[in-house]
């Protein structure tokens, strides 16, 4: 399902899992998939929300008409709501309709205010967001998008985190740590669809997740390694070996 997003795009929906974990819900919603972008691509959004106060006052007032329950365990799969699957398939119109090979940060924005009914659009909304001006501003565009310009594996992958963390970190347990690695190694390994990124170890050394894995490409298998730092789950180093 995700074989044409970015990195950064990924990282969305990894982000945006967390946060519904942290609420205490079992489903992923769009309140949860808006924190995820917030999190993950401050360009975007600070391109486009513009007020400095706006990423704090948004995640305020979902703090207050979200309801917060007992947090989930972050190794449990969480499905996704179908205000969610919408918001993702219009993230994939949106991409078809710009002439874009990939789908990012940006389309998923865009998905998010296309759910015009849902929570996270109103949200953005109200903070004078318009779909038909950013899809505008982003078809006009001539330079590289914020989620596809040209930048290291380390900074593309870097996860920003915003506010306080819990105690156990972003990355709190190997199951975590394991769907991070696999997803850098398909993003950046795995160019056909039969491919395959698999972890097959991990080991957690100075608050440092060392993740080795098997990259698998038509029979033929070569080693993974990833390094990612348990407290913010920045990517410090990606590895293949032939």
């Amino acid at each position: 399902m995700f074989e044409r997003y970015t990195e950064r795009a990924r990282r969305v929906i990894f982000f945006a899992r967390y946060e519904a974990s942290q609420f205490g819900s079992h489903s992923i919603e769009t309140p949860h998939l808006l924190l995820g972008l917030l999190r993950e691509d401050k360009n975007l959004t600070n391109r486009f929300l513009r007020q400095p106060s706006a990423v704090e006052s948004i995640k305020e007032e979902i703090a207050r008409r979200f309801t917060i329950g007992e947090k989930v365990s972050t190794s449990i799969d969480l499905p996704v709501s179908n205000e969610c699957k919408r918001i993702l398939a219009y993230a994939a119109e949106e991409s078809e309709a710009l002439k874009h090979r990939h789908i990012g940060t940006e389309h998923l924005l865009l998905g998010i205010l296309r759910e015009e009914n849902s929570m996270a659009a109103e949200i953005l909304t109200e903070r004078g967001l318009r779909l038909e001006a950013i899809r505008e501003e982003l078809a006009n565009n001539s330079g590289p998008s914020p989620s596809t310009s040209a930048q290291g594996i380390e900074s593309r992958m870097h996860l920003y985190a915003q506010g306080p963390l819990p105690e156990a970190g972003v990355v709190p347990d190997e199951a975590t740590a394991k769907r991070i690695a696999e997803a850098v190694w398909t993003a950046r390994f795995c160019t056909e669809p039969n491919d395959r990124a698999e972890a097959t170890s991990l080991e957690l050394k100075f608050d440092v997740w060392i993740v080795t894995g098997r990259h698998t490409h038509n029979s033929i298998s070569s080693s993974l390694g990833a390094f990612i730092q348990k407290v913010d789950g920045k990517i410090l180093r990606v590895l293949e070996n032939q």
